[in-house]
């Protein structure tokens, strides 16, 4: 039989052995990331060089002095308000169908550049040539979504808020389940 084991010996690396290996372990990292590295580099040396750097140091030196004068202003300036205004703002992005929105911005951007190409010096248009317009399909269809627009944020505005969270939450449902 085999003697039993009493002892083990475990190699507990030393302090110099420990440095080395990090030192390896962050050459391996910069090595695989150069690029961003030499990017960031290049950006913390511009800060340094327009003073921002300093600024920042002075102000963690000095937090428990900067602090106080920093929520004070973020509180007078309204940054709450703009925080939560800028976070419904993303939440509707999200709720919008990117296929639908792309097409709607296209056709703006179109409509917008062929209005400001339109000489504005030229001849006004009477009532009767705008209602002659009325029986272009193009301008039909735009009118038409305009108007199907003003209609539904009308009726929406007259929901109450049960309704209208009910609606979003069956909105971001049909979204996720598309993912």
């Amino acid at each position: 039989m085999a003697n039993p084991i009493t002892h083990i010996n475990r190699k507990v690396p030393t302090e110099a052995e420990i440095r080395a290996q990090e030192m390896e372990r962050l050459a391996e990292g910069a090595a695989k990331s150069h690029p961003g590295l030499l990017m960031f580099m290049d950006i913390v040396q511009e800060m340094y060089e327009a003073g921002y750097l300093e600024i920042v140091q002075g102000m963690v030196k000095n937090r428990e002095k900067v602090l106080p004068y920093a929520f004070d202003f973020i509180k007078v300036s309204g940054m709450p308000i703009v925080m939560k205004n800028v976070i419904s703002g993303l939440q509707f992005l999200g709720t919008l169908e990117p296929q639908k929105v792309q097409r709607t911005m296209n056709a703006v951007s179109h409509g917008l550049n062929k209005s400001l190409d339109v000489d504005m010096d030229g001849e006004n248009k009477g009532f009767f040539d705008l209602l002659k317009m009325m029986k272009d399909p193009d301008v039909n269809r735009s009118i038409t979504m305009l108007l199907t627009f003003l209609k539904s944020m009308g009726q929406h505005l007259g929901n109450s808020q049960q309704e209208i969270n009910r609606e979003m939450n069956q909105d971001k449902q049909k979204i996720m389940d598309e993912m």
